[in-house]
């Protein structure tokens, strides 16, 4: 209980980001109905069976218009809320879906009537069929009844008049609860999808310029935070504890454009699950604490967008001593697992207590982060950070 309680924290420190420009509700200037239908992709070779997996979308949304000044930055794009809706083809094992997304729209006209569109979206998604040890053992997709959820569009919109349009395009929604509790296989659902939108205010004054004095300059920024992961593969075991993982970052960083900004930095942990597998396996006679740490060199990048920013960046381990231990031991040459043990990537959301294309320097941050490696969920995590 004291753990979901903290997960609903994270759900909400995640809701005040992203109704941090509400915009799209108070003036609305358009509404859309679209349909997604698509099959659920086997990452696994035992994997419940699914057919066609159909959800319904509902959004609202407004162009931003240039009251904030890195608007203009990103083109004023549409930002706008989703509330999805449906199963996917298989409600015995994996029943309804229903998720809660932000999403950005950024459009490229093509001639007067069609513009091409590419979204991404980011939010909340809940289950009503999770996994249970007795009563939904099949589950292995979605462990946990709330998970991270994102989607990203690519659509061709046709304009039928200034108030109406049609769209259909092609996309991918993903669900996944980050190794918060096994089993956590996935979802990754390839869609096609078709759409009518409704232009409440068909036209939108935009004001604004690219304004923004750019800064040169180098700055140093630093990261403290906690993890929470299930020990174990994607599967098993289940139901066991979740351990701490304690992280400390020092980056690197420099403005590219006043809303992108670069970082290049050292990352190390130290993981409190693995020292509880090491000593209970006496897999080492001696430095447990240390060879349950890891060090790894990151490169990446933040898209600004005010206060509220997206982290991205990939890592290399050059100190993860008991995953590459692990395989010696077991023989194990598989390629991929080979690489998992090398290679690494971040997906964050961070709140800027100042707005940070203005603010670059002498700014506290608090961010929630999913950590992969080689693509698999590793672990959830938030902290906090500052940049000098």
């Amino acid at each position: 209980m004291r753990y979901s309680f903290k997960r609903v924290i994270l759900f909400v420190f995640l809701g005040c980001g992203l109704f941090s420009d509400a915009q799209s509700l108070k003036q609305p200037s358009f509404v859309e109905y679209s349909l997604n239908a698509g099959r659920i992709v086997k990452n696994y070779p035992v994997f419940p069976a699914r057919k066609l997996a159909v959800i319904n979308s509902f959004v609202i949304g407004s162009r931003l218009s240039g009251n904030k000044s890195w608007h203009p930055y990103y083109n004023f794009p549409n930002a706008s809320f989703e509330l999805a809706y449906g199963n996917f083809g298989n409600k015995k094992v994996l029943g309804n879906f229903s998720a809660l997304l932000y999403r950005f729209e950024f459009s490229y006209k093509l001639n007067n009537k069609f513009y091409a569109e590419i979204s991404p979206a980011f939010g909340v998604a809940y289950f009503n069929k999770p996994y249970h040890a007795i009563n939904n053992p099949e589950n292995t997709l979605v462990g946990s009844a709330f998970t991270f959820s994102a989607a990203a569009r690519l659509n061709l919109r046709y304009y039928i008049n200034p108030f109406w349009s049609v769209s259909a395009g092609a996309g991918v929604y993903h669900c996944s609860n980050s190794h918060y509790q096994l089993p956590n296989l996935g979802i990754n659902l390839p869609f096609a999808s078709a759409g009518l939108r409704y232009h409440i205010r068909p036209l939108n004054f935009l004001f604004g310029s690219r304004s923004i004095e750019k800064d040169s300059t180098y700055h140093f920024q630093v990261r403290l935070a906690v993890g929470h992961n299930e020990q174990g593969a994607s599967t098993f075991p289940v139901n066991g504890p979740k351990y701490p993982i304690y992280l400390g970052a020092f980056y690197v960083t420099r403005y590219l454009t006043p809303v992108n900004k670069f970082h290049v930095g050292i990352e190390g942990w130290y993981n409190s699950g693995l020292y509880d597998f090491i000593t209970s396996q006496r897999y080492y006679d001696n430095k447990e604490h240390l060879r349950s740490s890891s060090l790894q060199a990151v490169v990446g990048n933040e898209f600004l967008f005010g206060h509220f920013s997206m982290l991205i960046n990939g890592g290399i381990y050059f100190y993860n001593p008991v995953y590459h231990e692990k395989l010696r031991r077991e023989n194990d040459k598989d390629f991929k697992k080979q690489l998992k043990g090398w290679i690494t990537a971040r997906l964050g959301f961070q709140y800027y207590l100042k707005d940070a294309t203005i603010y670059h320097k002498n700014n506290f941050y608090a961010g929630v982060y999913i950590k992969t490696n080689l693509g698999q969920a590793d672990f959830l995590e938030t902290g906090i950070g500052y940049a000098f």
